[in-house]
């Protein structure tokens, strides 16, 4: 009887085991895959009509009728966040996929300046859209769109500080690249964003494909099937969802421009970038540590010094 009992344990272990085996019709959605990434632009990003009128300080009048310490106690707050963020590891096992978006020859504004190269008028990126679709029977299938756009919650940000953030607008998953197993329904992304450019300054210094700033989007457990109970409250929670980390936005390269006199006087581009999308996939929990971004203001103020230097 016992021996019995042992035998039919074994086969349910067995058939549990190969169950997990066993791909999920809801992965491996990779036949004739195609990635897809649309920019959108929108004429006057930020309405400084709407925007209040901000007072600087003058260097004599800084300090004064202030008591002491006040540069320090009273200056704006740095806010860090924690930079150690849990990433899926990089690795070639079946249940883990990875796929890259690009495009280029982008323009961040919509006109020229003859301001300086961080003038953010004109500014007309407010976001981007990633689809990625396969052939499912013989019929092209959409396993995935994800809507980022521009943070523009705190205009002042992208003014004062040359920097803008992004944040989720919406994103429909129905299908994963990465191999999922039968018994599992669930998936593991992780969006890698990065802003790159290429400039000459007024020195005629060249600046070849400088990094602006990176962004990062991590998805744990996310649902696959929509039949599935919470399937929409997860995604409906995601949306309005701000990413990791900042970016500056696009210093203008520094050029010529033909005046109202039909000659050539110094402007500044429409600001030529490009923007690099890595995704990946994992069906299982396999993480590793890495010190991703530092949020901090402190920071984010000592880059731009460094970049400005440069177009100087």
């Amino acid at each position: 009887m016992n021996k019995h009992i042992c035998s039919l344990a074994t086969i349910s272990l067995m058939a549990f085991s190969l169950a997990g085996c066993i791909g999920s019709k809801l992965g491996s959605a990779n036949n004739k895959e195609k990635v897809q990434m649309n920019i959108k632009e929108k004429v006057d990003v930020i309405d400084y009509a709407l925007l209040k009128e901000q007072t600087v300080p003058s260097f004599a009048s800084r300090g004064q009728s202030r008591g002491p310490m006040t540069g320090l106690t009273l200056g704006a707050v740095s806010l860090a966040t924690n930079a150690v963020k849990q990433m899926i590891a990089k690795d070639k096992k079946k249940y883990t996929a990875e796929y890259d978006y690009a495009l280029t020859d982008l323009y961040f504004y919509d006109q020229l300046s003859t301001e300086n190269p961080f003038d953010p008028i004109g500014m007309q990126f407010s976001g981007f859209r990633l689809v990625r679709t396969f052939q499912n029977k013989g019929v092209t299938d959409t396993a995935m769109i994800a809507d980022f756009e521009l943070d523009a919650t705190n205009p002042y940000e992208i003014i004062n500080n040359s920097i803008f953030r992004l944040k989720l607008k919406s994103l429909q998953l129905n299908y994963a690249k990465a191999k999922v197993p039968a018994n599992n329904k669930l998936l593991n992304m992780d969006f890698e964003i990065s802003f790159h450019t290429s400039y000459v300054n007024g020195q005629g210094v060249l600046f070849k494909n400088i990094e602006l700033g990176k962004f990062y989007f991590f998805l744990r457990k996310a649902p696959l099937d929509k039949n599935e109970e919470g399937y929409t409250a997860y995604f409906e929670k995601l949306k309005g969802k701000k990413l990791e980390g900042q970016s500056f936005i696009v210093p203008r390269s520094f050029g010529y421009h033909m005046s109202n006199s039909n000659t050539v006087e110094p402007a500044y581009s429409q600001g030529a970038y490009t923007i690099q999308v890595k995704v990946k996939e994992s069906s299982k929990n396999t993480f590793v540590n890495q010190m991703i971004i530092d949020n901090s203001n402190k920071l984010v103020d000592a880059l731009g010094d460094q970049l400005k230097k440069k177009l100087k």
